[in-house]
């Protein structure tokens, strides 16, 4: 085992974790991405990414942790099995992309936008397009291109209409769609997906988050429909979650869904300025 330094990106408390050299030499492309449980350095959890020479290139955490909706989905999501190939590929996606970056692709892919993610290595480019294929899989569409920093150079006038991405950057913010203050649930959950170490497990705990925030948002719209009603409102929302589904939904979920009503699927919802005064969704 070999000791690294950490320090929390949180509160700056610095502390020592020890990782395998089986897992370091396994960091042949990319970095390492070590889940930091709570009370190991301080009291917060997040991600550590260390690259070959034991460096820290990086940390990712989500903001704070909520209680995701409990909604049954289809077995046939729940126990689906990848191939050992495609345990391979992700973890191909753990070493390369940050957990940063995939927040931000999958926020964009919740507000329906087109994607660019800037990227040199042209081996990852399938392995981008499968792994987002396969989380979204009779759920979201996903429209995502990669390529490289040169070609992009070339070619930056064609995607002004997309989300652009190198790193941790946003080169292009569409229509200003990411907030990186109102990322809070899609960094709930790529945190997940991050820090389980069972890599087929991981792709499932993430695939069954994303069906989940799909069933719920087209759930709420298949009612409008049913019923006929002119317009969503917030208390309409809320009243057919609770009897439908017999849940509450913390107030930054509830605002998740909304922000998916409203920019995957094209309908507004009103009223929601006034979510706080909903007792039980604090």
């Amino acid at each position: 085992m070999t000791k690294i330094e950490i320090r929390c990106p949180s509160c700056d408390l610095r502390g020592e974790i020890e990782v395998s050299e089986d897992a370091l030499k396994g960091v042949t492309r990319g970095l390492l991405a070590v889940n930091i449980p709570d009370s190991t350095i301080c009291e917060h959890t997040f991600i550590a990414y260390i690259d070959r020479n034991l460096a820290v290139r990086d940390y990712f955490m989500a903001d704070f942790k909520i209680e995701l909706p409990d909604i049954p989905i289809g077995e046939d999501i729940k126990q689906k099995i990848i191939s050992s190939k495609d345990v391979t590929n992700l973890d191909l996606i753990k070493l390369n992309l940050s957990g940063l970056l995939l927040a931000n692709i999958t926020k964009s892919i919740f507000a329906k936008q087109k994607i660019l993610v800037i990227y040199d290595h042209e081996f990852l480019y399938e392995h981008i397009h499968d792994f987002f294929e396969y989380i979204t899989q009779d759920a979201f569409e996903v429209n995502i291109e990669i390529m490289s920093k040169e070609t992009y150079k070339n070619k930056k006038k064609e995607f002004k209409d997309h989300m652009v991405f190198e790193g941790n950057n946003i080169l292009n913010n569409v229509d200003k769609k990411i907030d990186p203050k109102k990322l809070k649930v899609e960094k709930q959950l790529i945190n997940t997906f991050i820090a389980e170490t069972d890599l087929s497990y991981s792709y499932i705990i993430l695939k069954n988050e994303i069906h989940k925030a799909y069933k719920l948002s087209k759930s709420i719209l298949d009612y409008k429909k049913e019923q006929d009603i002119e317009s969503l409102n917030l208390k309409t929302v809320v009243d057919f979650i609770t009897d439908e589904y017999e849940i509450k939904l913390h107030k930054t979920y509830l605002h998740f869904i909304i922000d998916i009503i409203n920019d995957y699927f094209g309908v507004e919802v009103t009223g929601v300025a006034d979510v706080a005064d909903f007792l039980g969704f604090i």
